[in-house]
């Protein structure tokens, strides 16, 4: 086995072709299972945990916009309801079957990857270069496994280096073209922020060559077609988010964002790299694929400034596609300056995001800090709610609702994953003076949040959790009392004389069950 390892990296030609990709995919692969199993020992995202777990209302017929109350668009749920009816049939946990597509999506796409730039590296570069996009696949992303984000990353990357290839003059399959043409259309669909992307890719193409002839290409034709099916599919299938949620939502949203200033110097990691692998690519004769990924970088920080949030998931594919093209400028074949130019932001990419993530996952790991809070959430919703009874929650955030319905086991009986008017109305209330404007946008957020508390509340949730933490999201120290707030409603304070206090097992969460038990 050594004297075959030996002639496969000095190029000998005992080694077969199959041996020697065997060798390429080999680090990827065990990478790529190992983070898959340490991301298994973390509970899921609070958003992902949502969407997967309100998909199978869309499964028992419910509609997106009216059974399911949220900001962002369906497409996710869609897809995420695809994964529960896969679980279901197969009989597998909804968590694990997620999982599991999200590992095998990531080795497809090492597999697309290696077919399609392995002229431009040699064998022990590409799998190094397997290698890192594996970590970043999984321990990389941490808390944020199978975001919108995430899958976006997986989804565009086929495409990047088809249309790579084409800038290159080398011809693509139709069905490599339809397919990444297809996937690149979903992960961009998943938020209209995301367009930005291909502007600055298809800019690129269009000027390298004087010509719109570049883009017009099978994979932007059927990106394209897929956008409009979705469009299509939305106004078809999930009517009430476009007429009914997005202007009530539209109106109060800005509630849960920050100052762009706040969100650039909270991710000054990030914008480093992307500009260094800006540099790299443009300064020195680096490969179309170098440069396409890095503009697929700055679309994705375009997008992430544009939600004007700074959540770490927003930021995750700015960060990845950074490194992708900092391995692609320091790993393919080419001058030895760009090489080494490259490889000084990359390895400290890889080491600074590394100190990010390790922690990260430690955090959230079942005996991490969350872990263990968590699991004393799902400790008490199993104890006081029945199996076929449901609970909600009172928060700005997902948590702790989500992930606690997913490992409970509980049903969660509230539209939507949060509160998502009581930031704005936070916000506007805590002002010294109103404008006519905010008096009008005040008064519409409070009737819209009394109103989705009451019909929460009227699915008789056994448990209702209340975050009373110091700080909450989105309206950071404010002193809000939250059941104040709604007590100010009469029809609120009737209904809510049915629930007691219990003792919480989660500091500044209070917990209430109904006092005609269950």
């Amino acid at each position: 086995m050594k004297s075959t390892v030996n002639e496969y990296i000095n190029g000998g030609a005992t080694a077969t072709e199959s041996t020697a990709r065997l060798f390429v995919f080999l680090p990827a692969l065990i990478l790529l299972v190992v983070g898959g199993l340490i991301q298994s020992q973390t509970y899921l995202n609070h958003d992902v945990a949502w969407v997967l777990d309100s998909s199978e209302r869309l499964l028992a017929g419910g509609t997106f916009g009216q059974d399911i109350v949220a900001a962002n668009p369906p497409l996710i749920w869609w897809i995420s309801a695809i994964v529960a009816a896969m679980a279901n049939g197969l009989g597998l946990d909804p968590l694990v079957m997620l999982r599991l597509c999200v590992i095998g999506l990531s080795a497809i796409v090492l597999v697309v990857l290696e077919r399609g730039l392995r002229e431009q590296m040699e064998r022990p570069a590409m799998a190094g270069f397997l290698a890192v996009l594996a970590l970043l696949f999984t321990v990389g992303v941490h808390r944020d496994f199978a975001q919108r984000e995430h899958m976006a990353v997986l989804l565009c990357l086929p495409w990047l280096v088809v249309t790579s290839a084409r800038a290159q003059g080398h011809a693509q399959p139709p069905v490599a073209a339809l397919a990444a043409g297809l996937a690149a259309g979903i992960g961009i669909a998943f938020k209209p922020h995301f367009l930005a992307v291909l502007l600055l890719v298809w800019g690129y193409l269009a000027y390298s060559r004087r010509s719109i002839r570049p883009v017009l290409s099978m994979e932007t034709f059927v990106l394209l077609l897929t956008g409009i099916g979705y469009l299509v599919a939305v106004w078809l299938f999930a009517r009430p988010y476009i007429t009914d949620i997005m202007p009530l939502i539209s109106k109060v949203y800005w509630g849960f964002s920050y100052p762009l200033e706040n969100v650039a110097r909270a991710h000054i990691l990030e914008i480093s790299l992307v500009l260094a692998a800006l540099i790299v690519a443009f300064a020195f004769d680096a490969h179309h694929a170098s440069r396409l990924t890095v503009l697929a970088a700055l679309g994705f920080l375009v997008a992430a400034f544009a939600q004007s949030k700074g959540y770490s998931y927003h930021f995750y594919p700015v960060l990845a596609f950074a490194i992708i093209s900092l391995a692609l400028s320091s790993l393919t074949n080419g001058r030895a300056a760009r090489r080494m130019a490259g490889m000084v932001p990359l390895f400290a990419g890889l080491v600074l995001s590394s100190l990010q993530a390790a922690p990260m996952l430690a955090y959230r790991g079942m005996n991490g800090a969350y872990g263990q809070l968590t699991s004393c959430l799902v400790d008490l919703t199993q104890a006081n709610v029945s199996v076929n009874g449901g609970f909600m929650a009172i928060s700005t955030h997902p948590y702790p609702g989500f992930p606690v319905t997913n490992y409970s086991n509980r049903r969660w009986v509230a539209a939507t994953n949060s509160r998502l008017f009581m930031p704005a109305i936070v916000r506007l209330r805590e002002l010294p003076a109103l404008t006519p404007a905010q008096g009008e946008t005040l008064a519409v957020a409070q009737a819209a949040e009394r109103a989705a508390i009451l019909s929460d509340l009227s699915r008789n949730p056994e448990l209702v959790l209340v975050d009373a933490r110091k700080h909450r999201h989105a309206i950071e120290h404010s002193q809000i009392d939250f059941l104040a707030f709604y007590g100010e409603d009469p029809a609120f304070a009737r209904r809510w004389q049915d629930y007691q206090e219990i003792e919480s097992c989660a500091p500044g969460i209070r917990a209430f069950t109904r006092s005609n038990g269950h």
